[in-house]
């Protein structure tokens, strides 16, 4: 346990000192206007020094003392860094999931009004940090949301869904293909993945399709995903991924990776079509999968009533019973039990009707036998023309339009 705490503690330290040598690679603008972009949607206009004074009033209510570098650099940190402890981004994530199990693109204060007016039924004043505060009172009954740090091992799936068309006709080497999360992951009981985070893939080959002989491809490294907590996961499509995408017959998540499959595997959808593009509306699913190990801030599945399930009861027939002469009583119509395959039969004190004694006994008949259904005829066999490809040859996966 010990040993497991100071790994932790170690990917942690790591994982600031990754993030800080990355924003100090980035210029003070462009900095400044990825905080904005993930904290009013877009990029702001206006003087630097205007454009952060705004921000440390939205997140703490003051402003800060220090140069232009050292006050972007806080509020980044509080935006992104989860050294300390969750950030605003985990936040607001735990409380999408709690309300809806996804969670919302665009800016903190569009995605803060909407939780407040859905939650409380109106918004609140004061700074992001009392607005989520305050909603977390609501939401979960207390202010300090369940959140606890647990490591993904590397190799954790991931099903993820593009959100745009593909097309081998139009993509260059370098273009970036978005995609989301569509399935909730959790380790060790903490969602680490929520449905609805975003992440990207790059194109790094393209072939155009050009004669008979000559298919389209692209080759796509799909690379960074959203944790719940605001990191980027570096993440891949290596063997687990195929080999999961191969069983779901995700033959069209497989294509936007550049994969062939041996003939044999009829059950993939799509098959060889010589000389098309690939040409893949939104929504192709795949899968990828983390890379490394990577320590991230997760909502605890612990919580009671965190989670309700949504249990249909069975529907019960009304039971018609022959009471036998021993029994002492008839049975009423019978109660389902919700949420179970049995059906309890209550008794009642009705006694059942006499049967005259002079009456003789009803002669019960033996069933009837069905008809023989007469065995299938079997067709006459006819030879069937040559494949028009050998079952060992490798072939691509492209759509089939």
């Amino acid at each position: 346990m010990i040993r497991k705490k100071f790994f932790c503690a170690l990917f942690a330290v790591l994982m600031m000192l990754t993030a800080s040598a990355g924003a100090a690679d980035e210029s003070a603008n462009t900095r400044l206007a990825r905080i904005e972009t993930d904290t009013y949607g877009s990029e702001q206009s206006g003087a630097l020094l205007d454009r952060i004074s705004r921000l440390e009033k939205d997140f703490s209510g003051r402003n800060m003392a220090g140069n232009m570098n050292a006050r972007i650099e806080a509020i980044y940190d509080t935006l992104y860094n989860n050294a300390a402890g969750p950030g605003v981004l985990a936040k607001i994530n735990a409380l999408e999931w709690n309300a809806n199990h996804a969670v919302q693109g665009g800016g903190i204060g569009n995605r803060l009004t909407a939780l407040e007016n859905q939650i409380i039924g109106t918004t609140s004043p004061g700074t992001f940090n009392d607005r989520i505060r305050a909603l977390a009172k609501a939401s979960y009954g207390e202010e300090i949301l369940p959140i606890a740090q647990v490591q993904i091992p590397a190799g954790t799936l991931i099903k993820v869904e593009t959100t745009v068309p593909v097309s081998s006709k139009t993509l260059m080497e370098g273009d970036i293909i978005p995609v989301r999360v569509v399935e909730d992951v959790f380790v060790d009981g903490n969602l680490v993945f929520v449905r609805g985070l975003p992440g990207e893939g790059t194109v790094t080959r393209v072939v155009r399709a050009k004669h008979i002989f000559n298919n389209g491809k692209i080759e796509t490294d799909f690379n960074v995903l959203k944790t719940i907590d605001g990191q980027d996961a570096v993440t891949c499509v290596a063997i687990n991924a195929q080999e999961a995408m191969l069983a779901g017959n995700m033959a069209r998540g497989l294509s936007l990776v550049g994969q062939t499959f041996s003939g044999k595997n009829k059950q993939l959808e799509e098959v060889l079509v010589r000389g098309k593009n690939i040409d893949l509306p939104a929504g192709v699913e795949l899968y990828v999968e983390i890379k490394d190990p990577l320590v991230v801030y997760g909502v605890s599945n612990n919580t009671e009533g965190l989670l309700i399930s949504e249990l249909t009861p069975v529907a019960s027939t009304p039971a018609t019973s022959t009471p036998a002469a021993s029994t002492p009583a008839t049975s009423t119509p019978a109660t389902s039990m919700p949420n179970a395959d049995v059906t309890i039969i209550e008794p009642d004190d009705t006694p059942p009707p006499s049967t005259p004694p002079t009456q003789p006994p009803v002669q019960t008949q033996p069933p009837q036998t069905p008809p023989q259904t007469p065995p299938p005829q079997t067709p006459p066999q006819t030879t069937e023309p040559a494949p028009l490809y050998d079952d060992e040859e490798i072939i691509e996966i492209i759509d089939e339009d």
